[in-house]
C-alpha cells in the first residue's frame, strides 16, 4: 500500500512559490468539501477511484485522471468507498504565478484532464515530487521546478484560443499588461483606456467582474506593492521610492500609502527589516 508523503517548502516567496505536494492515499469515502483552496493544486489519481465536483458539476476519476483547482473556488472531492483514490498533489501561490496561469485554460468550468492528454504535465509533478526528497533544496529549484510545470501546463493548455473567443478577457489582459509594464512612470486610468480605444465606464465594469476591483485600485495596488519591496530590500529614499512606482508627489504617494497600508512610508521601512509575507491586494 502507498504511504501518505507530504513535502512543505519553507523557502517561501511572493511570486514563484512552489509550496507543497506529496501522495495521499485515501481512506474508504474520504471527503473534502465544499471548501475552496488557497493556492493552485494539481491532482493526479495514482490508482482507485473517486468523484471531483466543481462549479456544480461532478467528474468520476480513476488512475490516470487529474484535476484542477483554483484559489478561492469551492470543490468537493470524495473517495470510493470500494477502491478509494491515491493522489498525487501539488499546490503554489505568487503574483507571477497568478499572471502565468492566466494563461492556462483551465478553470473551475473546465477542471479535468487525463495523463494521455498531458503526459508532461506528468512528468513535471512526478519532477517535483523527486526534488522534495532531495537534501539542501534551494529555492530557485523549487522555482525552476514550478516555471517548467507551468510551461508544461501553457503548452498543453494554451488559452489564446478560449481567449479569443471572449473580448472582455482580452481587453482585461491587455489592460493589466499595460499596467505592469507601465506603472513605474507616471500613467493614469485615461492612460489606460486610451490605450486599449475603450470608455472608461466599460473599462470599470469588466474589472470589476473580473478582478473584483477598479482600474484605479489595481493600478494602486501594483504600486504600491512594489514600493512594499522596494522599502523592505534597498536603502534607498522614500523620495526615490515614490518617483519608481509611478508617483511625481511624495505628498501622493504618502497619502496613498497611508491609506492602503495603514501606516506611512518612514514607519513602514523602519518596522520592516524582512520580507513582509502579508499579500497586499486592495479591494473597493
Amino acid at each position: 500500500m502507498t504511504k501518505l508523503y507530504v513535502f512543505n517548502n519553507s523557502l517561501s516567496n511572493p511570486y514563484l512559490y512552489l509550496s507543497s505536494g506529496g501522495v495521499d492515499p485515501a481512506t474508504p469515502g474520504h471527503h473534502y468539501g465544499p471548501g475552496a483552496r488557497s493556492g493552485y493544486m494539481l491532482h493526479l489519481v495514482l490508482s482507485g477511484k473517486g468523484t471531483f465536483i466543481s462549479n456544480g458539476q461532478k467528474y468520476h476519476l480513476q488512475a490516470g485522471s487529474m484535476f484542477y483547482c483554483q484559489p478561492g473556488i469551492l470543490v468537493n472531492m470524495i473517495a470510493d468507498y470500494n477502491d478509494p483514490w491515491t493522489t498525487m498533489w501539488v499546490r503554489f501561490t505568487g503574483d507571477y504565478v497568478k499572471s502565468l496561469m492566466d494563461t492556462v485554460s483551465l478553470t473551475d468550468e473546465n477542471p479535468v484532464f487525463t495523463v494521455t492528454q498531458a503526459p508532461i504535465v506528468k512528468d513535471e509533478i512526478e519532477n517535483i515530487l523527486k526534488l522534495s526528497h532531495l537534501d539542501h533544496t534551494q529555492d530557485l529549484d523549487y522555482a525552476s521546478q514550478l516555471i517548467s510545470l507551468i510551461n508544461a501546463l501553457r503548452t498543453t493548455f494554451n488559452a489564446t484560443k478560449s481567449t479569443n473567443s471572449n473580448p472582455q478577457k482580452i481587453l482585461i489582459l491587455k489592460a493589466t499588461q499595460y499596467i505592469q509594464n507601465n506603472y513605474d512612470t507616471p500613467i493614469t486610468i485615461t492612460d489606460v483606456v486610451n490605450y486599449l480605444g475603450i470608455d472608461r465606464t466599460y473599462l470599470f465594469r469588466i474589472f470589476k467582474i473580473y478582478l473584483q476591483v477598479s482600474p484605479k485600485t489595481y493600478l494602486t495596488t501594483t504600486r504600491l506593492r512594489a514600493a512594499k519591496e522596494m522599502l523592505i530590500k534597498s536603502d534607498t529614499s522614500i523620495k526615490f521610492v515614490a518617483l519608481s512606482c509611478g508617483y511625481t508627489s511624495y505628498v501622493h504617494f504618502s497619502k496613498a500609502f497611508r491609506k492602503y497600508i495603514g501606516m506611512a512610508p518612514s514607519q513602514f521601512k523602519n518596522t520592516h527589516n524582512t520580507p513582509s509575507k502579508n499579500n497586499l491586494f486592495i479591494r473597493k
